[in-house]
């Protein structure tokens, strides 16, 4: 069994975390390899990681700050594995054994966490004109060429059906996963946390940043003096979000902002369960995996409507969803806050949704399933 991810255990988003988690199951049971990259010279070679083989390839620069230019195509052609589990069309990674797929025969499984599509989002005419081309290039020619295309999202599947007329049985819809024994509810130190909201995740346009910062700077103090928001992770709005920081210092506005910047994934649970609620404010998602980590947490999430997220949250139960205006943003804000009893039942409910559906065991088995349709 192998995986072919972006990166592992270096800059963990969502996809990586799945891989992370998924291998802690299958490396029961089979030998799993994991290809990957990392920029950092040191790092390349084989490691045993997670109880799987992980071969790291060299990546001298990373292109949008999320996909690794390498070259692993040799290494994917000699190993020759009887089921290659792709994540993601995104990544050059992707490409190459969607080129092996076409050389060697190999059965390949392709599964999508986001990024289908075009952006909805304002964004550059060079990215956009770009994620275009790539689309009815590099990317079609991936999703085509996979014997089986399953997503975390099942809008993402509907998507890849009517634009690309994959057919209805080379789909399938495989459920995100977190792992319940590390995200859980811990004792909380009421007094750090109660008033601290925290965004964790890639600091870009995309992921709706920039409205967040927005809304800051027009957070009104009589909707909650004393309100911190904490940011966790890395990209291109961080220089501005530190600036931000030193101008907030003294929470002026009835805000005060705090700029972690980029943690080790080991470090997350911590900071998740010091928070009063997890903000999420992204244009374009799957099934958003730290959306999954703060409700197994029983951390209440407030986020925009993206994606898989409304099949997950539902409003006012397991957690609250909001529009992009301000006024949205501050009602829930407000509501968590001071509606203690409502939150705690929010918080028991997103915990018990996450056991229910989104457990390791529940994604190993879903996964075993195609796995076994594959080889049949």
């Amino acid at each position: 069994m192998s995986h072919v991810c972006p990166f592992l255990d270096e800059q963990m988003g969502g996809t990586e975390r799945y891989v992370a988690n998924i291998i802690k199951v299958q490396s029961k049971h089979y030998d799993v390899h994991v290809y990957t990259t990392t920029c950092k010279l040191q790092k390349v070679g084989t490691t045993e990681w997670n109880g799987a083989t992980v071969h790291r390839f060299y990546s001298p620069m990373v292109l949008w700050n999320i996909n690794p230019i390498a070259f692993i195509f040799r290494s994917l052609i000699e190993s020759n594995p009887d089921i290659l589990h792709v994540h993601s069309h995104l990544y050059t990674t992707s490409n190459q054994a969607a080129l092996m797929k076409k050389i060697k025969r190999s059965k390949v499984l392709l599964q999508l966490h986001g990024g289908v599509g075009p952006p909805p989002f304002r964004t550059s005419w060079t990215r956009l004109a770009a994620k275009q081309f790539y689309d009815a290039s590099l990317g079609k020619f991936t999703i085509k060429n996979s014997d089986i295309v399953a997503s975390v999202s099942k809008s993402d599947l509907d998507y890849v059906a009517r634009q690309l007329s994959i057919p209805e049985h080379r789909l399938r819809y495989l459920p995100n996963a977190v792992d319940t024994d590390v995200f859980k509810p811990r004792v909380r130190k009421e007094s750090s946390c109660d008033k601290t909201l925290l965004y964790v995740g890639d600091l870009e346009p995309w992921k709706g940043v920039g409205l967040l910062m927005k809304w800051i700077r027009q957070w009104k103090s009589a909707d909650g003096d004393g309100v911190r928001i904490r940011f966790v992770g890395q990209g291109s709005y961080l220089p501005e979000l530190r600036k931000m920081q030193e101008d907030h210092h003294k929470g002026t506005n009835g805000m005060s902002v705090e700029v972690l910047g980029p943690k080790h994934h080991s470090e997350i649970p911590g900071i998740m369960n010091e928070a009063a609620a997890l903000v999420f404010t992204s244009y374009w998602e799957g099934m958003p995996t730290v959306i999954l980590e703060a409700m197994s947490s029983g951390v209440p999430v407030i986020s925009t409507p993206v994606g898989a997220v409304p099949d997950v949250i539902s409003n006012m139960e397991t957690g609250l969803l909001i529009d992009r205006s301000l006024e949205s943003f501050q009602e829930a804000v407000t509501f968590i806050l001071n509606d203690v009893s409502a939150t705690q039942r929010i918080r028991q409910n997103a915990r018990a949704a996450v056991e229910q559906r989104f457990s390791l065991a529940k994604a190993g088995r879903a996964l075993q399933e195609v796995y076994s349709d594959m080889c049949s």
